[in-house]
């Protein structure tokens, strides 16, 4: 516990006049004033989240006891169809449960998902006031991210923002642009071993009280691009654990990727760091699709599928049904009907994301020169010769 509030000191102070590796100097006005209103918000959720997860010790103890059986990570390179493969998966509603928006940030704990749904019944009784609020703060909040991530906070989310108040979660650079989250993209290589075992330790028990809440009969899924440098490390933690791997042509992920970014920091602070982001998420992304591929291959076959986002797209029906072959599972007839309607959503479907490898600073050359390995290996066509 000490360590940890030594981090979070250490993390408040540098959030202020971070070092962005000497590609932008100064001090942000826009950092300040919006750090005066992060750093209250975020320590009030925890706060409130701490207590929620100790007073699970108490009244519900037993949640320790959950047995989490064959996990299924989807995990692979960021922009690669993992949320589209999560949501796919997740309307498998009588085999899986995944968490939603709303319990990671506001209920991680069984304490307060019992407290949600004894508001939320009592709200139905009076014609759904508070729920019709909630609707209409959820589109005033989140609307604005649609073009880069659509999510509502019913919707199946990534669990990583679970690990949150351990400072597990790489979603905090955004914030803080500091080493110590950065390492988090090199997890399995550069955590010392007791990090990990702390992560996994706190990882393990939001999975144990998300079964007891939703039934510990059910296959908890997980969906986390940011999960993809820890895949040895789940691997070890939960060693029936099952992997998907996603992946996708680099000219179409590495942009996306960065413009999701760049839209992100530009929250924090004012400036153009769009250079610091660009290198920080090349090296990146070329270690993701390395130790993916590494990772999957040092797997059982029984254990570990992968998923190719061109192929994804085009054909979702039978992508999700030989997962389901290669892990054993039976498809019930009513998943079945809903895969088949995504099949012709598919067919119907034109993507409107279209993003100037120029204009993000990411030449043509420097995309072969990192990511020469993946096109050659995929038989993707080299950037700047997509046409021929």
């Amino acid at each position: 516990m000490g360590s940890l509030i030594k981090a979070y000191a250490v993390l408040f102070v540098r959030s202020w006049n971070p070092d962005y590796d000497g590609t932008v100097s100064g001090v942000s006005p826009r950092r300040w004033l919006v750090m005066a209103g992060f750093w209250p918000l975020f320590l009030l959720v925890q706060t409130v989240n701490g207590l929620g997860l100790l007073l699970d010790h108490l009244l519900f103890p037993d949640f320790r006891r959950v047995r989490v059986r064959e996990p299924l990570f989807v995990v692979g390179v960021p922009r690669s169809g993992t949320t589209f493969l999560h949501r796919l998966l997740a309307a498998d509603d009588k085999r899986f449960t995944t968490t939603a928006l709303w319990e990671l940030i506001f209920a991680p704990s069984i304490t307060q998902r019992r407290l949600w749904r004894g508001a939320g019944r009592l709200d139905a009784l009076v014609g759904r006031p508070l729920g019709r609020a909630f609707q209409w703060a959820e589109r005033r909040l989140l609307g604005g991210l649609d073009d880069v991530h659509k999510t509502g906070l019913r919707d199946p989310e990534e669990d990583y923002l679970a690990l949150l108040p351990v400072l597990g979660c790489f979603l905090l650079v955004l914030a803080v642009p500091d080493p110590r989250l950065w390492r988090l993209t090199y997890a399995d290589r550069d955590l010392p071993a007791a990090e990990k075992q702390r992560l996994m330790a706190a990882y393990r028990r939001f999975v144990q009280r998300h079964l007891y809440f939703h039934g510990d009969h059910l296959t908890f899924l997980s969906k986390n691009p940011s999960f993809t440098p820890l895949m040895a490390t789940l691997a070890a933690a939960f060693p029936d654990a099952r992997f998907i791997g996603c992946l996708r042509n680099p000219t179409a992920a590495v942009p996306s990727q960065i413009n999701s970014i760049v839209i992100g920091a530009r929250v924090f602070d004012g400036r153009d760091t769009a250079a610091y982001w660009r290198e920080g998420f090349l090296g990146m992304l070329d270690y993701y699709y390395r130790h993916l591929l590494d990772q999957l291959a040092r797997l059982p076959a029984e254990r570990q599928a992968l998923s190719v986002m061109e192929t994804l797209a085009a054909e979702p029906r039978a992508t999700v049904e030989g997962f389901y072959h290669r892990f054993g599972l039976t498809p019930s007839p009513a998943y079945q009907a809903r895969l088949a309607a995504e099949d012709e959503r598919a067919r119907r479907y034109r993507s409107g994301h279209h993003y100037s490898l120029e204009n993000l600073g990411v030449a043509p050359e420097r995309l072969r020169e990192t990511f020469g390995w993946v096109y050659e290996k995929f038989g993707y066509p080299l950037p700047g010769n997509e046409h021929e």
